[in-house]
């Protein structure tokens, strides 16, 4: 007797399903290591279940990354819309973004330490990752443009980026044992961005 067709939810639901299983076997082994018979024997199904929801390990890991960036922008979007100026606009971002790695480490490593080439080819999780990095971006081109800061919108946006990414990654990598934890160092850390990038005369950028 044939198998009876899974309505549209149903499909979905398989695939998130292999998709969460997979996140978690990426983030243990990265991409080279996994293949479609461990995703299958983590879900406990036969080895061709996958391929009915998937064509590969690669369209799977797409998956994975771009419901990874679209969590991780949602919650950006949200930290950005709260009240506050420019400021305490950045710190929330910067808060939320620790929040996140902390909550989610799988999903963190998957979207920023397992890389594939071609990004901007693959044009969902391009579309995600962007939309996750846009929050932050604006909170600094709109503190430039108010006047706090002074200097290079793109420059200042990957300046933030870059010190929060470090020390999440830092904790992540359990690195952080000299003294301080990286609940202690995000504020800190944010506000000697605000000091050193602030407009004035003797540190106007161009």
């Amino acid at each position: 007797m044939p198998r009876a067709a899974l309505s549209e939810v149903e499909v979905d639901a398989q695939r998130e399903r292999i998709s969460s299983a997979a996140e978690g076997l990426f983030a243990e082994r990265g991409f080279g290591a996994v293949t479609m018979r461990a995703i299958a024997a983590r879900l406990g199904c036969s080895p061709m279940t996958p391929y009915r929801y998937f064509a590969s390990k690669d369209e799977i890991f797409d998956a994975v990354r771009t419901a990874a960036f679209a969590r991780f922008a949602d919650r950006q979007e949200r930290a950005a819309s709260g009240p506050g100026d420019v400021r305490e606009r950045l710190l929330a971002l910067g808060r939320d973004y620790v929040a996140f790695a902390r909550k989610e480490p799988d999903a963190y490593r998957i979207m920023f330490e397992l890389g594939q080439d071609g990004l901007s080819e693959r044009r969902e999780l391009w579309t995600e990752s962007k939309r996750a990095w846009r929050p932050m971006h604006t909170a600094v081109a709109d503190a430039v443009a108010a006047g706090p800061f002074g200097g290079d919108v793109e420059t200042l946006a990957h300046l933030f980026w870059a010190g929060v990414h470090g020390i999440v990654t830092l904790h992540l990598a359990g690195k952080l044992e000299l003294g301080r934890t990286l609940e202690e160092l995000v504020e800190p850390m944010l506000t000697t961005l605000f000091a050193g990038n602030e407009r004035g005369d003797d540190n106007e950028r161009t």
